[in-house]
């Protein structure tokens, strides 16, 4: 959109750097804004005027529509006020066309690669900036930064819910405010070890039954080592704490097990190496120490294989496991001394990889002896055992089957035979073995029969042990067990019991008071909540009469007596409301249900109460402030509506009498009926504001029709308030029309005579100019030497009027205009631009605070300003910022300067004092106390000065 000769030097310029750039024409505003949208692009130069619209309009369009911002470039030969404004709207640069415009272009060269690395720049530290806040809020870990003092400058969302800490209000707070004495110091002490040693420190305490790892890590100046402040992250170690104890005390379990086991065991690695075994397997095998210590599974293999009948049997097992790391196995030993060994082995897994062996060995000698006297006798009884709806099996000293009936048989399916043929344990729950052992080791002592219940496949089970004696004498060879499944009358009898404790559960915790009678009125029971609501124990209330103890007020005992009638005739009642007596002699209201109910043969009653009297106290309260609320709103000097939406749900009388209308007539009204449509756009975004939470208070003007057609002007006020339950919105107004049209009379007087003030003062100045010209001229030819002082007199003092003369083309403009809300930050921004003073810096938050102040408020701060450079002598800086006050907002503007001496603070906003023409801090006081604002000088001489001006709290707000 502009010169196509400046693109071209603009782009040669860039390429003799070095850059690499491309370049997209548009004819019209719409045509860039598409582009926009379909590409990034850095820079956006054109002409000022492009066609029905100008750069202004492009501006305006490029905030609304475009989400990132280009740099903006125009050129054209505009007013330097056009360009001012230009300027304002977000223009960054505006060059002319004339003789120099190729130096000119070469300037916007520089301008264009300083000012999109600095966006560059801009954009890659908020992207940083989000990245971090991001994982530091999203962490469970608890972050937070203390600096030297021990003051909190931040905290992460984690560690603000530990503390009870919310949004920001941890702001300015110590580190002993939100800790204990003896926390605070260890902190503290932790602290000082990272600032003595200038590195970072860890530690672990234990807080509240939780444990904690807590790491100060310190935070350096960029430019040097000194440290600044300390980052701290503390993490919650509790589940590892407990996690190791649990690995120690289960360590502890397997070292215990492993060595009280009746099995010989010994583990071996995938090369080899013995890795572990037991005492057990050396006493079975009789192992010497000299062959164990050599931790070699060949070297222990060879001293054992020379026990064996079957030594080749038992080398060939070994090998072709080594050739399959993955199979079990499972075979049976005979030694040359007559003993037999069952040998079980099967790989050790971590995961899913093999990493060695564990064979275990069990001497079965006696069992073989055992087993070949009983199967003689087992014929005998097979034949009973199977015919039985029980599960019935035998089993040695040691556990192991010996015999299954096939009922239990079926029940153990597939594995059946295994179990039995390979005399392995009996097959038990998680967590029985321990007591089944118990009880075989009892009947094996005692000689006489047990019996116990347990689970088993999701089954009750009763099970008897019965002794197997042997026929010549009272030894015990073997144990009966005889399992009978109870599971339907245990499911019944659990049903019972789980019913009953149900019931008392929701009785006793109930947050009702449950009172129990007869239908005379006598207690049986109550529960917690009853004590509660009346003071009185269960004990207390058992065998007492409900209507001859007191515990009903006097004028509720006929009523609670009907009440009972009709439970007596099978009826609930309820709710009613009744008084009751409590122990402690206070009164209490009380909501109460009753029913009838019957237990066996006996007719009951259950009475259910709530304690309601603070809900009774809030009804009253609520009624008297309503009724309150309504003789203020229906005295008040001024319109009052409540809005839903935009409906009207509540008009005083004063609306009526403002605007004409009867109240039922406005109740069916919009508020925008009677809004002038011009104003409905403001009146939607105040009615937003309120909604969110924001106070509109007086300086908002609305304008209005009556039920006639009059206009009339409204000061209007907004709040969110509750009515009837539910949000609503606080519509204030009062009718100001006179004071308007006496306010666009003296408008229009003050412009009529600032008019001829302009007319007179120019007239005059030009008659003060010729005058100066003919004392001139005089002081030129005069010859007498005696006349020259009085000639300067003349000068001096025409010189004076003039000056004062001037000073009224200042003045004439203060009040004049309507005072307007102003954004503090852009307005420092434009005086700033004003007196070109780069060095000027202002907070923040000052681009969200927005002051009601005369137009003029943008002359205060260049006046600020141009007072630092001419009197401030050594200035390098200029600073504005806020601060808090229980009544006032302060803007404080601060710079680095010489200062004020203490003598002229009070002399400094009177009229004609100072080195210049005297006006400037004058002018600033009166520009400020047009709407309430003062201006006061607090800085120290050789400090720097300090202008605090007061701006009260309804004359600022946030945006």
């Amino acid at each position: 959109m502009g010169d196509p000769k400046h693109f071209t030097f603009i782009t040669q310029l860039f390429s003799e750097n070095g850059s690499k750039i491309s370049i997209s024409s548009a004819t019209d505003i719409k045509e860039t804004i598409n582009k926009l949208h379909a590409s990034h692009y850095d820079v956006v130069i054109g002409n000022f005027d492009l066609g029905k619209e100008n750069a202004l309009d492009f501006i305006a369009k490029i905030k609304k529509h475009v989400q990132y911002s280009p740099v903006t470039i125009f050129t054209g030969n505009q007013a330097p006020s056009v360009v001012k404004e230009a300027i304002k709207a977000g223009i960054d640069y505006f060059y002319l066309h004339n003789d120099e415009t190729e130096l000119e272009i070469i300037r916007l060269n520089t301008f264009i690669r300083q000012t999109i690395r600095q966006k560059q720049r801009e954009e890659a530290l908020n992207y940083a900036d989000t990245n971090f806040r991001t994982i530091v809020e999203t962490t469970d870990d608890s972050i937070y930064m203390v600096d030297r003092h021990y003051r909190y400058l931040f905290i992460n969302s984690p560690h603000q819910k530990r503390l009870g800490v919310f949004g920001e209000n941890y702001e300015s707070k110590m580190y002993r405010d939100l800790h204990t004495e003896e926390e605070t110091q260890r902190f503290i002490q932790s602290f000082n070890l990272v600032i003595a040693h200038n590195n970072y420190y860890s530690e672990e305490y234990e807080k509240e039954g939780r444990f904690y790892n807590r790491k100060f890590i310190p935070v350096r100046y960029h430019t040097s080592q000194q440290i600044l402040a300390v980052t701290v992250v503390s993490i919650d170690i509790t589940d590892r704490i407990r996690l190791e104890d649990e690995i120690a005390r289960g360590a502890s379990l397997v070292t215990a097990t492993f060595e009280s086991t009746s099995d010989g065991i010994f583990v071996v690695d995938r090369v080899g190496k013995i890795i572990n075994y037991n005492q057990k397997f050396l006493d079975m095998w009789f192992v010497p120490e000299s062959v164990i210590e050599e931790r070699d599974e060949e070297v222990l293999l060879a001293f054992l294989e020379d026990q064996l009948e079957d030594r080749d049997s038992f080398i060939g097992k070994i090998d072709f496991l080594k050739k399959h790391p993955d199979r079990e196995a499972f075979d049976v030993l005979e030694f040359r001394d007559g003993r037999v060994f069952e040998r079980n082995t099967l790989p050790q897994r971590i995961g899913g990889t093999i990493i060695g062996r564990i064979w275990t060995f069990k001497d079965v000698t006696e069992q073989r002896r055992t087993l070949s006297t009983l199967q003689v006798t087992q014929a005998n009884y097979r034949s009973v055992v199977e015919s039985t709806g029980d599960s019935i099996y035998m089993v040695d000293r040691e556990g192991c089957y010996l015999f299954m009936n096939s009922y239990h048989r079926n029940k153990l399916g597939d594995i059946a035979d295994k179990y039995l043929e390979n005399r392995m344990r009996v097959m038990l729950p998680p967590g029985e073995e321990q007591r089944f052992d118990q009880a075989l080791s009892r009947v094996f002592t005692t000689k006489r029969k047990f019996q116990d219940e347990f689970q088993w496949l999701s089954k009750d089970y009763i099970r008897r042990f019965n002794p197997v004696k042997n026929d010549d004498s009272e030894e015990i060879r073997a144990v009966t067990v005889v399992l009978t499944d109870i599971s339907d009358w245990k499911a019944a009898e659990r049903e019972v019991k789980n019913n009953e404790e149900r019931l008392k559960i929701l009785f006793d915790y109930a947050p009702e008071a449950y009172l129990l009678t007869d239908i005379k009125g006598t207690f049986i029971e109550s529960n917690r909540a009853a004590t509660d609501l009346t003071g009185y124990s269960p004990e207390d209330l058992k065998s007492r009469n409900i209507f001859t103890m007191g515990l009903i007020g006097s004028m509720h005992i006929t009523k609670t007596a009907v009440l009972f009638a009709k439970n007596a005739l099978g009826k609930p009642t309820g709710p009613d409301e009744v008084h009751i007596n409590r122990k402690d002699g206070r009164v209490l209201y009380a909501e109460v249900m009753t029913y009838p109910i019957k237990i066996r043969t006996h007719n009951l009653v259950m009475t259910i109460a709530r304690d309601i009297t603070d809900r009774k106290a809030s009804e009253e309260a609520l009624k008297q402030r309503e009724e309150q609320y309504r003789l203020l709103a229906n005295n008040a000097g001024e319109g009052v509506f409540v809005l839903r939406d935009i409906r009207i749900i509540f008009a005083n009388p004063k609306s009526s009498e403002i605007f004409g209308y009867a109240s039922d007539i406005l109740l069916q009204s919009l508020i925008t009926d009677i809004i002038h449509p011009e104003d409905q756009e403001q009146l939607s975004s105040l009615i937003q504001r309120a909604t969110e939470g924001e106070e509109i208070h007086a300086g908002v003007s609305l304008r209005a029709f009556t039920n006639t057609g009059q206009l009339r002007w409204l000061e209007v006020g907004m709040a969110e308030v509750v009515w009837h339950n539910q949000p609503a919105i606080l519509f204030l107004c009062l009718d100001i029309t006179k004071q308007k049209i006496a306010q666009d009379a003296l408008v229009q007087s003050n412009r009529k005579l600032n008019l001829l003030s302009s007319i007179t003062r120019h007239d005059v100045l030009n008659q003060i100019t010729i005058l100066l010209a003919y004392l001139d001229l005089l002081k030129k030819k005069n010859k007498d030497p005696d006349l020259e002082p009085f000639i300067d007199k003349q000068v001096e003092a025409t010189q004076s009027i003039r000056t004062q003369i001037v000073f009224t083309k200042e003045y004439q403009d203060v009040g004049v205009k309507e005072p307007l809300w102003q954004n503090l930050g852009t307005t420092i921004a434009d005086a700033r631009e004003y007196g070109r003073v780069e060095y000027v810096s202002w907070e923040d938050n000052l681009d969200t605070i927005e002051v009601y102040a005369d137009p003029l408020l943008e002359k205060v701060f260049s006046n600020l300003i141009s007072n630092s450079l001419m009197h401030g002598e050594t200035v390098t800086s200029i600073r504005f910022f806020t601060e808090e006050r229980p009544s006032a907002l302060l803007l404080v503007y601060e710079d680095n300067g010489v200062g004020i001496p203490e003598k002229d603070k009070k002399k400094i906003f009177h009229h004609g004092f100072g080195k210049n023409t005297g006006f400037g801090l004058f002018l600033s006081r009166e520009i400020l106390s047009i709407t309430g604002l003062s201006i006061t000088e607090t800085g120290m001489e050789g400090k720097g000065a300090r202008f605090e001006i007061s701006i009260p709290k309804n004359l600022s707000r946030l945006v």
